[in-house]
């Protein structure tokens, strides 16, 4: 189609049909002029910043690691506080309890004579142990022996009498003959009660048990 043609075309158009074109013409160039472009895709994380990152994980870490520490320690602080405490209670329990005295055979004496017989058989018992010389372990024995008679263990008392006889030179067998019978008395064992007191005052004429000795074999 030559140009004469075609502006001879356009004149026929009619002016609405014109105005059509030229408005779809404008449209999509408007379109076109304000058609977004794409941005670009953001820079990844450069290698310092990898490593900063990677330290920050690190500090939280160890500081999570120092709280568990901190935690335990707590624990642990609270648990030597508990043993602390039970050992000076102990301790103070301990101190509470009071001592015998220095095992000297006139103390075990005093202690007896005080009525404390569980100090004294302890202190007897210690001077034994200790090799008291022969002339006071006869004395030892009855002391313990009498010692137990306060306690009203007869059976206990009358072996520490019995082992009087075993010292030869011993003075205090009359003592320990009148003291087997009052134990046997005690327990209920008349027949022996009164074979000791008798045997007192045969073996023991002398002593001054025989008068005790009469009395309670005639109370019989």
């Amino acid at each position: 189609m030559s140009f004469a043609q075609s502006k001879e075309t356009l004149l026929r158009l009619s002016l609405p049909a014109l105005m059509v074109l030229l408005f779809a013409l404008a449209g999509c160039a408007s379109e076109e002029a304000v058609k977004p472009e794409t941005p670009p895709p953001p820079p990844g994380p450069t290698v310092e910043q990898k490593k900063i990152d990677s330290l920050e994980a690190d500090n939280i870490n160890l500081k999570q690691k120092i709280v568990k520490l901190e935690q335990d320690n707590g624990t642990l602080n609270a648990r030597i506080a508990d043993v602390e405490a039970k050992l000076r209670a102990e301790l103070e329990k301990a101190a509470a309890v009071p001592k015998p005295p220095a095992a000297t055979y006139e103390g075990a004496i005093k202690a007896f004579g005080e009525k404390k017989y569980d100090d004294a058989i302890q202190m007897f018992e210690t001077l034994l142990s200790g090799g008291i010389a022969e002339d006071q372990a006869d004395n030892c024995h009855y002391w313990i022996g009498e010692s137990f008679f306060g306690k009203r263990q007869f059976k206990d008392a009358m072996k520490h009498f019995e082992m009087v006889f075993q010292y030869k030179g011993s003075e205090k067998k009359a003592d320990a003959q009148y003291m087997l019978g009052r134990c046997y008395e005690a327990t209920g064992d008349k027949a022996k009660a009164k074979e000791a007191y008798e045997k007192v005052t045969k073996d023991y004429p002398t002593s001054d048990k025989v008068k005790k000795a009469k009395e309670r074999w005639g109370k019989m």
